[in-house]
């Protein structure tokens, strides 16, 4: 009976394993499908754009402000130096649909440092013309932030942030020119990147980050160095809180040394894994997206969402409206209908209203 019994389960196991990998099959079938829509000499020519655009590239800092601490002292040497203390930040970040890869918005915050508090917010609800293709991320999300950018500049330059986190890598990259780099050489702004997965280049693996973070990273605000098998350091791993196991990466984009990336993020930490500037953008693009799309990934009409919108925020300003004439009548047809059949199949509920009447036993039954 316990051979029978698992020679069912294992049965029933592989049957169940099966399927998952034809799903699994099928995702991969579509990914490498929507892959080979790119030719080979588009990628050719990103790759050269992006060996152009890396000879514009600064691994320094390169700008007029400073991170504030608590050291008084410190903060009014830097101002003696002409510097800025650290106000604005920004960050930007590509929510998808779900049931379409290709249907995105793209959403910049800027966020007061060190409150937090969310200063400027804009999307951009677009489809992506290329699919990901891996060390080209960039060309699928760059259209969208640039219009972003660029609204910015001309209707709310006073909210130009002083530095730009980007849910990406900097210069943890095959070409050492990821999408926090670009984004921040195209527009000119000390940029870092902020990755949740780790881009392998040069010996640097998810494995052997894992196993170090297992290893090393054993509290909120441990830190490692990612340095590769030719000695170069390309960025740092970072424990954010106790609770969050899974390290964040973090690389040079554009215009900081590794040292100010690393500082600026952790100041950005709060008790999330995610620095907060990089949290919201995420949060609030997902719900746009949510509203944007339907469960199908097609784009909703605008008076459909504005109608959706208008909707729930009568529902949370103001009180509820009396019911039309149209649902009186209905509820007044509803319980007479109730009545009827009250009348008819309760005979226990008839009895309670006279005061004389049949006798009723316990199962509704009359006694004659």
């Amino acid at each position: 009976m316990e051979q029978a019994t698992k020679k069912y389960n294992n049965k029933k196991w592989e049957g169940h394993k099966g399927s998952e990998m034809k799903k699994y099959n099928k995702k991969q079938s579509k990914f490498m499908k929507l892959q080979h829509q790119v030719d080979e000499s588009i990628r050719e020519k990103w790759a050269e754009e992006q060996y152009l655009l890396k000879e514009s590239l600064i691994e320094e800092d390169k700008f007029d402000w400073y991170l504030p601490v608590q050291d008084d002292e410190y903060n009014q040497d830097k101002e003696k130096e002409g510097l800025k203390p650290l106000e604005m930040i920004g960050a930007v970040d590509i929510s998808y649909s779900k049931t379409d890869s290709q249907k995105a918005c793209a959403a910049l915050v800027v966020l007061a440092y060190p409150s937090f508090d969310v200063l400027y917010e804009d999307y951009e609800i677009d489809t992506t013309e290329y699919p990901y293709i891996p060390g080209f991320l960039a060309f699928k999300e760059i259209p969208s932030l640039t219009i972003l950018f660029n609204r910015l500049k001309e209707n709310s330059p006073e909210f130009w942030p002083q530095v730009l986190l980007v849910d990406g890598n900097g210069i943890l990259h095959n070409r050492g020119f990821g999408c926090a780099s670009h984004i921040g050489v195209v527009m000119d702004i000390p940029s870092i990147g902020v990755g949740k997965t780790v881009f392998a280049v040069d010996g640097i693996t998810q494995r052997g980050v894992r196993e170090m973070s297992e290893a090393k990273l054993l509290k909120g605000g441990d830190l490692e160095y990612l340095v590769g098998r030719s000695g170069k350091n390309w960025g740092a791993a970072l424990r954010s809180t106790d609770d969050s196991k899974n390290p964040i990466i973090i690389s040079v984009g554009h215009r900081v040394c590794l040292e100010t990336a690393i500082a600026v993020v952790r100041a950005c930490i709060t008790r999330y894994r995610i620095p907060e500037p990089i949290r919201q953008a995420d949060k609030r693009g997902r719900v746009w997206v949510q509203k944007t799309y339907d469960s199908k990934g097609k784009t909703m009409q605008k008076s459909s969402l504005r109608k959706e919108m208008e909707a729930k925020r009568v529902f949370d300003t103001k009180p509820s409206k009396p019911k039309s004439s149209k649902s009186k009548e209905e509820s007044k047809k509803m319980d007479h209908d109730k009545k009827v059949i009250e009348k008819t199949w309760s005979p226990k509920k008839k009895s309670k209203k006279k005061k004389k009447g049949p006798i009723i036993d316990d199962d509704g039954f009359t006694q004659v």
